[in-house]
């Protein structure tokens, strides 16, 4: 049982991002990266995402770096890789997942209740929005394009609120990506 990185090459965010794996268990995945320091909003399915000022710390955790194929072949062995073709069934049903946990309908596009995990990144469409909430004791972040966006993730966590409070007497964490229909 290992925990694998390869060499950060994806920018984003103004910084360069590498893949940390297991070739055998998430639950092994989760902690290597807990010990790394790796925030859990990091985790994408079936990887973390870390940025090369992470890498002393994934050192220090037990993560062996490998190359970008050799990562690519460990984690299609270990029968955890989620394909790039079934990301977007595997995010619905994660949603789905979550949004019956709270009571929510309909379930918008991209859900996740608590810490564990991200959204997809916000659509350019009209009316689009991300809202994340990492502690109930913060505003929550909403990115819209627009006016309609800003209004629909408002309205969105006054219901999230509501339902999780009414679900498990606090209130909403988690993040969520839509794009409403006009």
């Amino acid at each position: 049982m290992s925990v694998f990185a390869d060499t950060p090459r994806w920018p984003r965010h103004g910084m360069l991002w590498g893949h940390l794996i297991s070739d055998t268990s998430l639950a092994e995945l989760h902690e290597v990266a807990a010990r790394a320091g790796l925030p859990p909003r990091s985790f994408d399915l079936d990887h973390y995402d870390w940025p090369t000022a992470a890498r002393d710390a994934l050192a220090e955790a037990g993560a062996v770096f490998v190359s970008d194929g050799e990562l690519t072949r460990i984690l299609i062995a270990s029968g955890l890789r989620i394909k790039l073709r079934d990301r977007p069934a595997a995010r619905a049903r994660r949603s789905a997942e979550h949004a019956a946990e709270l009571g929510l309908d309909p379930v918008p596009r991209d859900l996740i209740v608590g810490l564990l995990g991200h959204v997809d990144p916000l659509p350019a469409d009209s009316g689009a929005f991300r809202l994340t909430r990492d502690d109930t004791t913060s505003a929550p972040r909403i990115e819209a394009h627009d006016g309609a966006g800003r209004r629909a993730a408002e309205a969105l966590q006054v219901r999230l609120e509501d339902l999780s409070r009414a679900r498990t007497g606090r209130g909403f964490v988690g993040q969520v990506m839509d794009v409403p229909e006009h």
